[in-house]
């Protein structure tokens, strides 16, 4: 402790004790200067997607897709509960749960598809990325300088998201974390692996360049890979959409052929002692609407399988089970 000692306007002697201040050098306080500057940027981020989206919701729902169902599902529920209350009890409340799980997965079925169209186009422009800013490394320039540059081209979808990053390393964030920040973005696992490739590379030193080449082969090649692959299952999609159309088919051809078979039938023993008590009891409508169930089921189902196949990804196939549903109700409704 170290003291002072102040003297006040009446003679009087004042004694203060004041606590000693440690050195530190330069090292010390950096590190403290980077922790209240990480402190900051942290209070900073909270929140930070609720921010985003009222500051523009449709960037937001491109950008997270799964912020739709904060608002479809909801809807979804209202539109169910509303719907139950007039429609208990009768077969018109099966329109009800179709259109209730409908209004559920059409808004994730766009802002998905939405994004994963935009991501993939990003992703064909990513090694043509990393190929300039290797050049521009080969040549002398810093990695920031080499982006800064890169950002004065035209790379299709990936401009804007180049002019991000430029921008972000121009407000004096490092490229390390402007990478990383686009990686979040994307949210993809090719493009999150090269950015961890890079940074690490780059935090580590030495050339750089070779590194930002390995990644642009790298990306490429498993670009070429997906786009054959994508080729390949296409086949299945369509194999997933013919064995709906036949089962549907068959469901149709079982409604209007064995059904009215039946119900004649039941009618014509319906007075005999024999068999009376099965085919006496036969309901039509039931029936039909126990068809109808398994036609919807299976086409919800069989558009999930047809986005894992072709896409990889349940999320992919909830616009193929909004259109295979769509197609068993219309041909029930016609009926």
């Amino acid at each position: 402790m170290a003291e002072t000692t102040e003297v006040g306007p009446n003679g009087e002697t004042t004694v203060i004790h004041e606590a000693e201040i440690p050195e530190m050098d330069e090292k010390e306080l950096r590190k403290i200067e980077q922790y209240v500057i990480n402190l900051r940027l942290g209070d900073s981020r909270k929140n930070i997607r609720l921010k985003e989206f009222l500051k523009d919701p449709k960037d937001a729902f491109y950008r997270y897709p799964y912020y739709s169902m904060l608002f479809s599902g909801p809807a979804a529920l209202l539109f169910m509960i509303t719907g139950f209350s007039f429609t208990w009890g009768t077969p018109t409340i099966d329109h009800v749960i179709l259109f209730s799980v409908w209004i559920f997965i059409i808004p994730p079925a766009i802002t998905y598809y939405r994004k994963h169209k935009f991501v993939n186009k990003v992703e064909e422009y990513l090694p043509n990325f990393l190929r300039d800013i290797a050049e521009m490394s080969r040549a002398g320039l810093t990695l920031p300088a080499a982006l800064g540059t890169v950002a004065k081209g035209e790379y299709g979808e990936m401009t804007d998201e180049i002019k991000k990053m430029d921008a972000s390393v121009s407000w004096g964030i490092s490229f390390e974390e402007t990478m990383e920040y686009f990686a979040k973005r994307m949210n993809t696992s090719l493009i999150s692996r090269a950015v961890a490739l890079i940074t690490q590379a780059s935090r580590a030193g030495g050339r750089v360049s070779f590194v930002l080449e390995a990644a642009a082969r790298d990306a490429s090649e498993i670009k070429t890979l997906e786009r054959e692959r994508r080729g390949n299952m296409a086949v299945y999609v369509v194999i997933s959409y013919i064995a709906f159309f036949v089962f549907i088919f068959v469901i149709l051809m079982l409604t209007t052929r064995f059904v009215p078979t039946m119900y004649e039938a039941s009618q014509a023993v319906a007075g005999a002692s024999a068999g009376g008590s099965f085919i006496g009891g036969f309901d039509p409508d039931a029936f039909i609407r126990t068809l109808f169930h398994a036609c919807l089921l299976q086409g919800f189902m069989s558009g999930l399988v047809a986005g894992q196949l072709g896409e990889n990804r349940l999320s992919g196939g909830l616009k193929h089970s909004f259109i295979l549903t769509f197609i068993a109700w219309v041909c029930f409704l016609i009926l």
